[in-house]
């Protein structure tokens, strides 16, 4: 199996050089590099990191490029931009930041006691979280106070503590679901969406600002959270209406947390800081003007691609209140908690997609795209559906960004658009396999296989649907 596996990356590349492709002979090993390597990280028969590092190898040998100039596409700031929000929102879990702001909504009046407020207001905060949390980091952080709920109401009506009840199934799949709603609204809410305005920068050279994805992915992100919840009722619809001292039960958690902890309020300030360096490009140009001088240079120098590294700076800076005087993120915490197989990935997935675009793979995919009859109208529902059924099965958001993307700036779709669907509808909601999140909200142990299968059918459906809209 294992040799299968290995060998289907080298015959998915002999055949796609075989294929009379109307690419230059560069472009056309470009793609069967491309291609080889999303083979290998879908059969996985190497790590995705040492997948992503195929060009070093083809692209010399082949003569498409030198080998310093290969070293050169693996240059992109994706790489630090995953590194910086995942070190943040670890940052936050860490401190114990996450956990009190989950608890005090949770614990304000007239929600505990009631199952419809208190399914609705954590499934909200579950979402304002993954705004700026990954969705998994999110799921690891929150799924803990869902599961003492679910255990508590058990205890109050007496279930036996190894039963699976609907109240349970709800509270699992409204984490999943919500931290996936939440990751619609900013860009770093999930990995996809970095993913997507990179390549939409790659191939178009139109930079998405952070505040033009939330003002398509927060409408998205709420409209979601609603069809979700709506979805839920109606199919693992809790037992109960009212939970009997579930206030108290939630006020007495929020009271073990004791005051704000220096810590927390460290780490408080570098969120703000972040923020405020976010939004200080939009800010500025509001307040003076669009052609002041200041407006240009703070655009200049604050893209949103600096920020992370900004960050990164804060958190190894900035000491804790810890005895050791370490500092809030150490980097003993980096080498356990970066996602570096990822962030591998997703830098040769767009270190590939930059050659594909220095050698005409946009002007050949809008060809392919109108030679197959699709329009600007029937573009989007295409894409939808074809990346939200199959990211179930496998991780594309590099290869449909590499597809849609380019189709959509050769036919009259706005490319920028084609990004944050795919990124929004790039998640798997119905299989346990389908990635991190879907994985880490089935091991909780409280909704079985043919239920998330069921349910999350209904939920990829709406999903598609909702960002259409």
């Amino acid at each position: 199996m294992y040799l299968l596996k290995l060998l289907a990356g080298p015959v998915a590349f002999a055949i796609v050089l075989s294929v009379p492709l109307a690419l230059s002979y560069e472009g056309r090993v470009a793609f069967a590099t491309f291609v080889c390597a999303i083979v290998w990280w879908m059969t996985q028969p190497l790590p995705w990191a040492v997948a992503a590092m195929l060009p070093f190898l083809v692209f010399p040998a082949a003569g498409v490029m030198s080998i310093a100039a290969t070293m050169g596409l693996y240059g992109q700031p994706i790489f630090f931009w995953i590194m910086g929000t995942v070190l943040m929102g670890y940052a936050i879990e860490k401190h114990g930041l996450a956990h009190r702001f989950a608890l005090a909504f949770l614990a304000a009046r007239g929600i505990g006691g009631n199952a419809y407020w208190l399914t609705f207001t954590y499934m909200l905060i579950v979402g304002i979280i993954s705004m700026f949390v990954s969705d998994a980091a999110t799921i690891a952080m929150t799924i803990p106070i869902g599961m003492s709920l679910v255990r508590h109401v058990g205890a109050l009506a007496g279930a036996p503590s190894d039963r699976r009840t609907n109240f349970g199934a709800f509270m699992t799949l409204g984490t999943f679901y919500a931290s996936v709603a939440g990751g619609a609204a900013t860009i770093m809410g999930v990995p996809h969406n970095a993913v997507a305005v990179s390549m939409l920068e790659q191939f178009t050279g139109r930079q998405l600002g952070f505040f033009e994805w939330m003002s398509a992915g927060v409408p998205v992100f709420l409209a979601l959270l609603i069809a979700f919840y709506a979805i839920l009722w109606a199919l693992v619809r809790p037992e109960i209406r009212e939970i009997p001292s579930g206030e108290a039960f939630l006020r007495a958690e929020r009271a073990k947390l004791g005051p704000l902890r220096s810590n927390e309020r460290r780490v408080l300030f570098v969120f703000a800081m972040m923020v405020a360096l976010f939004t200080l490009p939009t800010v500025a140009g509001l307040v003076l003007g669009g052609q002041h001088p200041a407006v240009a240079w703070t655009a200049r120098a604050l893209p949103v691609w600096v920020v992370p590294p900004a960050v990164m700076f804060l958190l190894f800076t900035i000491r804790s209140s810890d005895d050791a005087g370490n500092a809030l993120i150490t980097w003993k915490d980096t080498e356990l908690h970066a996602p570096w197989n990822t962030m591998f990935l997703v830098g040769g997935a767009v270190a590939m997609t930059d050659a594909l675009t220095q050698f005409g793979f946009v002007e050949l995919m809008g060809g392919m795209v109108k030679d197959l009859g699709i329009g600007a109208t029937a573009l989007p529902y295409v894409a939808a559906t074809v990346v939200g059924v199959t990211t179930n099965f496998i991780s594309g958001t590099a290869l449909y960004c590499s597809i849609f993307i380019p189709a959509a700036a050769e036919i009259g779709f706005n490319p920028a658009s084609m990004a944050i669907l795919i990124g929004n509808v790039a998640v798997g909601l119905i299989f346990p396999w389908a990635g991190a999140t879907a994985a880490t909200a089935f091991a909780a142990g409280e909704v079985d296989m043919p239920r998330m299968i069921r349910v999350g059918v209904v939920a990829t459906i709406h999903l598609m649907m909702e960002t259409l809209i």
